[in-house]
């Protein structure tokens, strides 16, 4: 699963420089990959430093296979756990390593698009890198700046919320509000991106005049 996420046709993603310096690692599948929630991954350099923390030994819990196997009971603070992991072995098996690579690179493609549209596009304006497929824009009119611009933004993003179209997540950058646009769900494709550009100017533009 590392792999899959951080490289790409054999070679080293560069998001990933570092990664083996760290003491743990946590994905959560079920967000972009669309595992079925809940369902997190969680790797650890030493295991140990768990175990002496939450490990419990009593002697209803002890077996003859103690010392042969990972007893993950040990690694957390729940003794009993769902076989997460079944979720995940069925996702795989069902769209398998080239298909959740291709899914993703789809929806990298179409957030790329977007950026892309709202850096062209008069007063518009893509707030922070976006290397994945979550983007961070705003829409600034002429003559709007402050408290003014944080209602003006709030009022166009509702306005897409409740259309049903599509769902915006407003929320503060540098003191100011500002729309996070997140393109990750399974059945998303261009055309849907490209309707929920058209939907955000719109709403903008009919915030803007009003």
């Amino acid at each position: 699963m590392v792999q899959l996420l951080f490289e790409a046709k054999g070679r080293r993603c560069p998001r990933s420089q570092g990664v083996e310096g760290a003491d743990s690692l946590v994905l959560n599948p079920h967000k972009w990959l669309g595992a079925a929630f809940d369902c997190s991954l969680y790797y650890v350099r030493d295991p140990q430093h768990l175990v002496r923390v939450m490990g419990a030994n009593p002697s209803y819990l002890q077996s003859s296979v103690d010392g042969e196997v990972k007893n993950f009971r040990d690694w957390g603070i729940p003794l009993g756990r769902r076989f997460r992991a079944l979720k995940l072995w069925c996702l795989l098996r069902a769209e398998g390593v080239e298909g959740l690579q291709a899914r993703l690179r789809r929806d990298l493609a179409n957030a790329r698009w977007l950026s892309d549209e709202a850096a062209r596009a008069p007063e518009w304006k893509i707030l922070a890198p976006a290397p994945l497929q979550t983007l961070c824009l705003r829409h600034e009119p002429p003559g709007l700046a402050g408290k003014a611009l944080d209602r003006h933004t709030l009022a166009w993003a509702d306005a897409v919320n409740r259309s049903g179209e599509a769902y915006l997540t407003p929320a503060i950058l540098d003191g100011r509000w500002m729309v996070r646009v997140s393109i990750g769900a399974l059945p998303t494709e261009r055309e849907h991106v490209a309707d929920l550009w058209r939907l955000m100017r719109e709403a903008a533009r009919a915030k803007a005049a009003s």
